[in-house]
């Protein structure tokens, strides 16, 4: 019997973007409720324990208001991206055989970086959703507590995502970090409020999942060279001065035009370099500042996190007939099997 980590951002869904887009936000009361399921679903479904990280916004508490079986996990409190790295740190440290995540493209990323083989169901709840999915929130849980319980084989529902590996130069220093989705190169000085709501500012981005449905920054390599989530490599969109002008919706409902000069297509282990000045976006957030001398590799592996698909565990379980009121020798024959 195992047990499953949920991990939920506050402030996904909540940011500049969407007061620039006129947008609404992802309500507090939705996430309570979300929570809540993917913590019934994953006991009804034999998960020993659900763990939930404790939240800056007390979602946490809320949702397991009433559930038996469901404990809150402290952190450092900060309202940060630092809570969600520590959180999938601890859900790791406390032996959770898989973690929920609610958020956004941001949110899976400071998960990843606090807990680099993290297998998880990534659930959209930000306010650009590439990596995640809209997922029904009990169906993910159902899924969750099956991997967990051991009724059905982790190994048969997950499949391994790519990674952006991002090492910086600067001198003799150096640094390294990830991303999920993409890595942008934006004509700015300072990280500011992080998200990038002008396209005219963005130099280069680097998309290892480039979808023409999605929308910010990696829609921009999604809507001149496509590449899925399980497709290999990545693409280099090099924009400023080009004949060819692509219209992306950088914000939901709001569109801007983008010059692409060149297109690269990126195999994996090739090396994509990003000069400076100017300041690193992660997933669509500006989060390090490139100096005048720095340069940023950029390559891409399939070495990221393990990803549960939740329909292809329901649907593992419903032929093993797990779904069925049956004597508990049976239910264990089925198992075993």
């Amino acid at each position: 019997m195992g047990d499953v980590g949920v991990i939920v951002n506050p402030w996904a869904g909540k940011d500049v973007r969407r007061l620039h887009a006129q947008t609404g936000h992802t309500a507090d009361s939705a996430k309570v409720g979300v929570v809540h399921r993917v913590a019934a679903g994953a006991l009804a479904a034999g998960a020993a324990r659900v763990l939930v990280a404790r939240d800056a916004g007390r979602i946490a508490e809320r949702a397991a208001s009433g559930l038996e079986g469901v404990s809150i996990v402290d952190g450092p409190g900060t309202g940060s991206s630092l809570d969600t790295r520590v959180a999938a740190a601890q859900l790791r440290d406390a032996g959770c055989d898989l973690v929920v995540v609610l958020g956004g493209d941001g949110t899976c990323r400071d998960a990843v970086l606090g807990w680099p083989e993290l297998a998880m169901i990534p659930i959209s709840t930000g306010t650009n959703n590439v990596f995640p999915s809209i997922i029904d929130a009990t169906s993910a849980g159902t899924a969750a507590g099956l991997v967990a319980s051991g009724a059905i084989a982790v190994g048969a529902v997950r499949r391994r995502a790519k990674v952006l590996d991002v090492d910086v130069w600067h001198g003799d220093a150096s640094t390294h970090t990830i991303a999920l989705v993409d890595v942008a190169l934006i004509d700015a000085a300072d990280v500011g409020a992080r998200a990038v709501v002008t396209a005219s500012s963005v130099r280069a981005v680097v998309a290892a999942i480039a979808s023409p449905a999605s929308t910010g920054l990696s829609c921009i390599a999604g809507r001149v060279h496509p590449v899925g989530r399980d497709d290999d490599g990545a693409v280099a969109v090099w924009l400023g001065s080009g004949d060819r002008e692509v219209r992306v919706p950088l914000m939901p409902g709001r569109f801007d035009v983008v010059s692409v000069g060149r297109i690269d297509e990126v195999s994996e282990g090739t090396a994509v370099h990003l000069d400076g000045p100017g300041v690193l976006a992660f997933d669509g957030e500006r989060d390090l500042v490139l100096g005048q001398w720095a340069t940023a590799a950029i390559t891409v592996r399939r070495a990221g996190p393990w990803i549960i698909d939740v329909e292809s565990t329901l649907r593992c379980a419903a032929a093993l007939r797990l779904f069925d009121l049956e004597p508990a020798t049976d239910v264990e024959a089925h198992r075993a099997h």
